[in-house]
């Protein structure tokens, strides 16, 4: 009969070691989820502001709308109120 006693100690050993394992495995798994998931909400991009960006006319460079003058050419922009013609 100790060989019983025996058999029934290793299969509970299998048993909780194959639980522990699983049980790691899913602990691990949740932590790089968990990671991810603030890595991907962190890297987010900012969206530029609506029309934060202009054309030189004169050298076509892309330039910030804050800026007056064009950062390749220097030539001055005019500004979008003043540059509008009066529609009436």
């Amino acid at each position: 009969m100790a060989g019983g006693a025996e058999d029934q100690d290793s299969k509970e050993g299998w048993l909780m070691n194959a639980i522990g394992i699983s049980g790691g495995l899913l602990v691990v798994a949740f932590a790089i989820a968990i990671v991810l998931f603030y890595r991907m909400r962190r890297l987010r991009p900012q969206m530029a502001g609506y029309a934060a960006q202009r054309m030189c006319p004169a050298c076509g460079l892309i330039t910030p709308r804050s800026k007056a003058s064009c950062l390749e050419c220097g030539k001055a922009f005019v500004s979008d109120v003043a540059g509008r013609s009066n529609p009436n």
